[in-house]
């Protein structure tokens, strides 16, 4: 095993997000984000560029430019081929809408998606779409800057926002399920006139069905989160964790099942829930930390996970779990500086490449933010 630094300073580099592998088919070239700052909120006006760091070399190819992203979830990066040869995308501002741009990385075509990309069906040229304009007021950290919303003017339960069902092919776009719609299903009654919102789409491995969180900004308290599952045209609605527990960091483990770090069974863990059975059992033998950003490789063999650098010496872990073997791998300890935290926190949000042979993560342990690569070897 070896861990390498793929991305160089003096501009800072990261992917973002956990749930979605940066590498191209081939794994020739990785997809970043590349800024002059990260140790601060982005603002309305700070531009990131969209570009390919080349696998063998790192060499950094720009492809584009967005002004819609964070230091968490990057710009919601993805390789797609949907009948226009492999593009990339990433989410964008259009004037004061916020769309997704598909682009030929070889050609430099492009074409505008009416809606941002929050996840992408494995099977169909479909994307769900998100407001992450509205995130940023509701919860700074995963949403785009922008003037269009102010934390006490937001329609706490719209009707005509939530989740969208953006076609990858027309880039047309459609209200599937609205906020409205999941707040009446299981409504919380002090709560009704404080901020819902959508966030963190996951398709399973099937493309039969996709899950989402709902949560409530609570006055001066942390938020309430809840766990839904629905169909891809919007039918079988249905939540799997009410807003009375915690729900975190997520995976499909196979198209019916749902590993979730949650307080459901009392104590903050990983669970393993079966979708619209409402059953939900301890996952991981007790190795796993509390909580944790993973993900199963593509054999579904093994799970990679981070954990948060909480401990007195800073350190964020990197684990590789053996799901028949039940045993836990360390692949490394990152010390991040206390001053890197809160909205523009570095989270390793780990990985996994196409083939599973190796794995990326973002970190701030040699000072400044850039991605590293895992060669699991032998492992």
């Amino acid at each position: 095993m070896s861990i390498t630094r793929l991305t160089n300073g003096p501009k800072h580099h990261f992917f973002g997000y956990y749930d979605i592998s940066p590498w191209n088919p081939a794994q020739t070239h990785h997809l970043i984000l590349e800024t002059d700052f990260h140790e601060r909120a982005v603002e309305q006006d700070d531009q990131a560029t969209v570009a390919l760091a080349e696998t063998a070399t790192g060499e950094v190819k720009p492809i584009s430019q967005t002004k819609a992203f964070n230091l968490q979830q990057g710009a919601m990066l993805h390789w797609i081929d949907v009948g226009f040869g492999e593009e990339i995308t990433h989410n964008d501002w259009e004037g004061g809408r916020l769309v997704s741009r598909a682009i030929n990385p070889e050609t430099g075509a492009r074409r505008t998606i009416n809606g941002a990309i929050a996840g992408i069906s494995p099977t169909e040229p479909i994307a769900i779409g998100l407001n992450f304009a509205r995130m940023r007021y509701c919860r700074k950290v995963v949403g785009y800057a922008n003037d269009q919303y102010q934390t006490e003017t937001l329609i706490p339960r719209p009707t005509d926002d939530g989740l969208f069902l953006l076609n990858l092919q027309s880039g047309e776009s459609r209200l599937l399920v609205s906020i409205s719609d999941v707040a009446d299903v299981l409504a919380v009654p002090e709560l009704i006139n404080q901020p819902h919102w959508f966030n963190h789409v996951l398709f399973n491995p099937d493309g039969s069905r996709l899950m989402f969180f709902c949560l409530i900004a609570k006055p001066s308290e942390f938020r309430l989160s809840s766990l839904w599952t629905v169909n891809p045209d919007g039918s079988e609605l249905e939540c799997q964790i009410p807003f009375d527990h915690k729900v975190s960091h997520y995976a499909w483990q196979d198209p019916e099942h749902i590993i979730i770090a949650t307080d459901a069974l009392g104590d903050m863990q990983f669970t393993r829930v079966v979708d619209r059975q409402k059953s939900i059992t301890p996952f991981g033998n007790g190795l796993f930390p509390h909580d944790g950003h993973f993900g199963f490789s593509p054999d579904y063999r093994r799970i990679v996970c981070d954990t948060y650098p909480f401990n007195p010496e800073r350190l964020a872990r990197l684990f590789l779990y053996d799901v028949a073997g039940k045993t836990m791998t360390t692949l490394g300890e990152f010390q991040h500086p206390a001053h890197i935290t809160g909205v523009w926190r570095c989270d390793l949000h780990p990985r996994w490449s196409p083939d599973g042979t190796l794995i990326s993560f973002d970190s701030v342990h040699e000072g400044s933010r850039q991605v590293y690569v895992v060669d699991l070897g032998n492992i």
